[in-house]
């Protein structure tokens, strides 16, 4: 049975990184854009959690969470849109469909998270990742939304380029 595609993740980094070049962040302030959803659009519970999550994973990479003054900067953009996926029935394993419909339709609300993280020195863009997931049944249960924000991070920063890090010590 299909369903909704499931979590995806994908990033970009600068060609140009310096080895051991950073050792803190600091967050800017939300961007004020709407999300594509009013369910979480200055969702003080989705920002904290985006925000924690990215700590989170940077913490266990090696960089610390700066109250001003960091090497890094960080932002994030997030938008919610409604999907619809046709999927076509499979007819090339030869198998008789006759009677069953020829395609399926999904619809879901697909969630997008970009994360930017920025060199302070002339707030040049380093990495830049994003994660899409399906959100449907999720806005409006903190648990999930929790859950499927944490999951994405993961995954998502399991692609920074580590070797950037100044070691601590």
């Amino acid at each position: 049975m299909a369903c909704a595609p499931a979590l995806t993740v994908g990033a970009d980094a600068a060609s140009n990184l310096e080895p051991a070049a950073y050792r803190s962040y600091t967050w800017e302030m939300p961007d004020q854009l709407p999300t594509g959803d009013p369910r979480l659009d200055n969702n003080p519970f989705f920002i904290s959690e985006v925000q924690r999550q990215v700590d989170q994973q940077l913490g266990k990479l090696g960089l610390m969470k700066a109250q001003s003054g960091g090497d890094l900067t960080l932002h994030f953009h997030a938008t919610v849109r409604d999907r619809v996926n046709v999927y076509e029935a499979d007819r090339a394993a030869g198998y008789d469909q006759t009677g069953y419909a020829q395609s399926q339709v999904v619809s879901y609300e697909e969630g997008t998270i970009l994360i930017d993280i920025a060199d302070v020195k002339g707030k040049k863009v380093i990495w830049r990742g994003w994660m899409q997931t399906d959100l449907s049944g999720a806005i409006g249960n903190n648990d999930e939304l929790a859950r499927r924000v944490r999951d994405g991070m993961t995954k998502l920063f399991a692609k920074f380029p580590a070797a950037c890090i100044a070691p601590v010590g």
